[in-house]
């Protein structure tokens, strides 16, 4: 693909349809990349730039799902989550969406130059700032409300007590779109911002199904058939035989898989976000039906 900068005004019919309906949008996009997904169904995967390897590997693993459901990611090519869900998309074979916070002759943060030229191969970097603009606090601030702006959904995985990813998902939810935020231990550091916006009436996302059961349109997409059709990775292997057909505690799953509890339960909460396990009352799991 040529890279050329484009530009898309409000009037154009490359323009997101989304985008028009949010408070002060943009008067015009620049545009690098395939402008035609601009209007497709869109999910944001945000979060903080000081992340957990838990974190970034959440946020990978979610980006996948949700584009193999044919939904395209959206998020500000920032460090950390942002570049997690970026990258989740292109490894699950789907199509994302950068939202720069400068113009195209200053992408930041350096070190995302490689993954800036992959997004504009597979995906669209956008910006409402001209090419010379330099990146300021003030402008990643704006651009914010784009990145929420343009999907029908936004995802927070991490994010501290204050942060940009706390006014990105105020925006959200000033915009009438859907908030969903995965909990995270009280005494981390890196869920408190998450665990309060549950408090603050976002959906609590322990799986990719509660993201789905808020949109009928990707039921018929998934559900059981798709599940059957799935290999379960060799990671979880081990677990899976043990569970089987059966309910089990997780001490008893740690017996068997001569684990200490904190590495058992970090693998279960994968497979629960990957689907394949459903956490009961009690610490009780289940192969997911």
């Amino acid at each position: 693909m040529k890279k050329e900068i484009k530009e898309i005004k409000w009037n154009d019919k490359n323009y997101p349809k989304l985008l028009k309906n949010i408070k002060n949008p943009p008067q015009k996009l620049y545009v690098m990349g395939n402008e035609n997904i601009l209007n497709d169904n869109c999910f944001s995967i945000i979060g903080s730039r000081s992340c957990t390897e838990n974190g970034i590997k959440t946020a990978k693993q979610y980006a996948k799902q949700l584009v193999k459901l044919g939904l395209c990611i959206s998020s500000g090519m920032a460090k950390g989550i942002d570049t997690a869900g970026h990258i989740g998309a292109l490894e699950g074979g789907g199509e994302t969406i950068a939202v720069l916070g400068g113009g195209f002759s200053h992408i930041y943060p350096e070190e995302n130059r490689m993954l800036f030229e992959k997004i504009i191969e597979h995906g669209v970097v956008i910006t409402e700032y001209e090419p010379k603009q330099e990146p300021s606090g003030k402008q990643f601030i704006a651009r914010n409300r784009i990145i929420s702006g343009i999907a029908i959904g936004t995802l927070v995985v991490e994010a501290h007590y204050r942060s940009g990813t706390a006014i990105t998902a105020k925006l959200a939810l000033e915009q009438g779109r859907k908030l969903f935020s995965i909990p995270n231990q009280v005494d981390n550091k890196y869920g408190v911002g998450t665990n309060n916006l549950i408090r603050k009436g976002a959906i609590l996302t322990r799986n990719i199904e509660d993201i789905i059961k808020e949109f009928p349109f990707l039921k018929s997409k998934t559900g059981k058939e798709t599940r059957e059709k799935m290999d379960i990775p060799a990671e979880y292997q081990d677990i899976s035989k043990i569970l089987g057909t059966e309910t089990i505690h997780i001490n008893e799953i740690s017996k068997k898989l001569k684990l200490d509890s904190n590495q058992t339960s970090a693998k279960l909460m994968m497979m629960e976000l990957d689907g394949y396990v459903e956490k009961l009352p009690g610490n009780f799991f289940k192969m997911k039906e």
